[in-house]
C-alpha cells in the first residue's frame, strides 16, 4: 500500500530512474519536478521501462490531463480534426487528422461516428478543449493508438481502470489469459476494449472485468473460470 499525500507533497520516486507520469500527477516544466495534484494514495510501479507514478484518489467523474491513455468514441468531424467523446455527459476533446502516423492533407485517416481510438491526451490546458493523440510524438509511430476495430467496450470505475493499467502484479487479465488469447486497451477514462478470436470468449472476458470490479481479488480464479465455462456450456 501507497503513503497518503496531498497536493504539493514530495513524491517517493528514484531520480535516477525513467519515471512515466499517470494520473493525479504534474511535471513541472522548468525543474521536471513530479508533483501531486489530488489527494490520495501515491502509487508508484516499477517496469522494465522505469518507474510509473500516479495518485489512487476517488472520483467518478473523468479530466483528461497530459499523458493520459484513453479509449475514444468518433462523436463528429470538421474540416480538420474530429470529435471524440472520453464519457458520458463530459465535453468532447480534438483528435486532429495530423494526430496520426503518417498523416498529411493528402493522406487523412478515414473514421467515422462511432468507431473507436485508443489515443494519449497530448494537451490539456485549463479553459480550453483538450487534445488527444493517436501516434507516439517522439517517434511518430503508432505504438498501438489508433483505430479499435470490432472487440466490446466495459464502462468500469475510474480507480479500477488505474489498477488494470498501471499495476503490472493485478492478476485480472493473467488469468483470463490462461483461458484465451484477446487484444486489450484499457483508458483511464474508465473504458476498457476487449477483442477475442470469438465471440463466447469475448462475452466471458466482458463479464469477468464487470464482475471482478466488486468481488475480492482471491475469488478472481473461481469467478472467471465459471464464466469461461457457462458461456461455452451455454453457446455448444
Amino acid at each position: 500500500m501507497g503513503s497518503l499525500i496531498i497536493p504539493g507533497d514530495e513524491l517517493h520516486i528514484n531520480k535516477d530512474s525513467s519515471v512515466i507520469q499517470g494520473p493525479g500527477v504534474y511535471c513541472e516544466p522548468k525543474s521536471q519536478r513530479f508533483i501531486p495534484v489530488n489527494a490520495g494514495i501515491e502509487m508508484i510501479t516499477d517496469s522494465k521501462k522505469g518507474q510509473t507514478v500516479y495518485v489512487d484518489f476517488n472520483s467518478r467523474r473523468y479530466v483528461p490531463a497530459l499523458g493520459d491513455l484513453v479509449v475514444g468514441t468518433i462523436s463528429g468531424s470538421f474540416s480538420d480534426s474530429y470529435r471524440v467523446s472520453l464519457a458520458n455527459f463530459s465535453t468532447p476533446v480534438t483528435l486532429s487528422y495530423m494526430a496520426f502516423p503518417n498523416a498529411s492533407k493528402k493522406n487523412r485517416p478515414t473514421l467515422k461516428v462511432g468507431d473507436l481510438v485508443y489515443a494519449r491526451v497530448s494537451n490539456a490546458e485549463k479553459e480550453l478543449e483538450a487534445e488527444i493523440e493517436c501516434l507516439d510524438s517522439t517517434t511518430g509511430k503508432d505504438v498501438g493508438y489508433g483505430l479499435l476495430d470490432g472487440g466490446f467496450v466495459v464502462d468500469i470505475s475510474l480507480a479500477y481502470a488505474r489498477e488494470l493499467l498501471f499495476n503490472s502484479e493485478f492478476p485480472l487479465l493473467h488469468i483470463i489469459a490462461k483461458y484465451t488469447q484477446f487484444e486489450v486497451a484499457i483508458g483511464v477514462n474508465g473504458k476498457v476494449w476487449i477483442k477475442c478470436d470469438d465471440a463466447k470468449s469475448t462475452l466471458a472476458c466482458y463479464r469477468s472485468i464487470v464482475e471482478c470490479q466488486s468481488t475480492p481479488v482471491g475469488e478472481y480464479k473461481r469467478l472467471i473460470a465459471a464464466n469461461f465455462k457457462e458461456i461455452t456450456n451455454a453457446m455448444e
